[in-house]
């Protein structure tokens, strides 16, 4: 009887379906900040939250499946903090011959290399590639093999009836010990162009990081250093050629970490005329970490656009992460 009853347990657990993991994390940030320009002096408050849901499933023979949806539940912009949220919402295979993705996604350039210059509170300091998540995309990242890493994408951001791959970007990728280095090049119809690459490099409590960027025919909504309005204003709908020079410096004592930032960037032409510009931000932010999950900050940075008709812009800001 018992053997029979320990037989049936048995072919019960070997005849039931592989379930998948799933997990669900979260963030929750609050700022506020204080933009001094010459047509505004005044204080705002900004809301940045959002769901991650992911799952995978072992296929067998080294096969994982995996997918990810990731919501902004504030109904805001993770960039700019307004207008509809963004999403992730993508599904793969992964194994040894390494990882395939496709859905809703970041570039390579924006989200790993560009984004090692972004800091907390504020959209300013944000050095973006594409600037926005991607539909109907598709990449291939490789196993690392001695710390080397490639990455291959592509995107149909349109529905223009044609044969051509809107937008397509590659990135290489070396981690050894303290040092990282990520090179990227993007593409997309119609010309502009970005490659990047940057580097950081961490020594005991200090960590150096530093990035540039070459940029060609770039419009008003990938140049998050000034103000699209701005420039609409005085110089009109515009396309941007450009090289993009970042450098960061990060303090870390105990909890606490202090960062110093700067980017300059030397304006080549605009709309295919000659320019001599030199917009620059310079940045500094206090982080204090209160946990594993939750951490508070105040920053400023300056922003000095060195270009005719458009308004210098100070922000200070402060607030506060939840993650979970």
């Amino acid at each position: 009887m018992k053997k029979t009853i320990i037989a049936a347990a048995i072919a019960t657990v070997i005849a039931a379906p592989a379930m998948a993991d799933v997990s669900v994390s979260g963030v929750v940030e609050q700022s506020f900040e204080k933009v001094d320009v010459d047509t505004m002096d005044d204080w705002n408050g900004y809301t940045d939250s959002g769901l991650t849901f992911k799952a995978s499933e072992d296929l067998g023979n080294g096969l994982t499946a995996f997918a990810q949806i990731s919501l902004d539940t504030d109904n805001q912009d993770s960039a700019t903090r307004t207008g509809n949220s963004e999403k992730d919402s993508k599904v793969g295979i992964k194994g040894g011959f390494g990882t395939v993705v496709v859905g809703r996604m970041e570039d390579f350039t924006e989200g790993q290399v560009m984004s090692m210059m972004t800091l907390n509170g504020t959209a300013n300091f944000e050095m973006s590639g594409n600037a926005t998540r991607t539909n109907d995309a598709i990449a291939y990242v490789s196993p690392a093999i001695n710390g080397l890493t490639v990455g291959i994408a592509g995107f149909l951001t349109s529905a223009t009836n044609d044969e051509e791959i809107d937008a397509r970007d590659a990135m290489i990728a070396y981690t050894n010990g303290p040092l990282t280095i990520k090179l990227s090049d993007e593409d997309q119809k119609g010309g502009a162009q970005t490659t990047a690459i940057a580097a950081a490099y961490k020594t005991g409590d200090i960590k150096v990081t530093a990035l540039y960027a070459d940029r060609e025919k770039v419009t008003v909504a990938a140049m998050m250093e000034v103000s699209s309005a701005d420039v609409d204003a005085n110089i009109g709908a515009a396309t941007f050629d450009y090289s993009d020079l970042g450098l960061r410096l990060d303090y870390t004592m105990g909890n606490n970490t202090i960062t110093l930032a700067r980017t300059e960037l030397d304006l080549d032409s605009v709309n295919g005329t000659a320019v001599s510009w030199e917009p620059s931000v310079i940045g500094v932010e206090v982080t204090h970490k209160m946990s594993k999950r939750t951490s508070v900050y105040a920053g400023y940075n300056d922003v000095d656009t060195d270009i005719n008709g458009i308004d210098d812009v100070d922000t200070t800001y402060f607030g506060m992460i939840h993650k979970f």
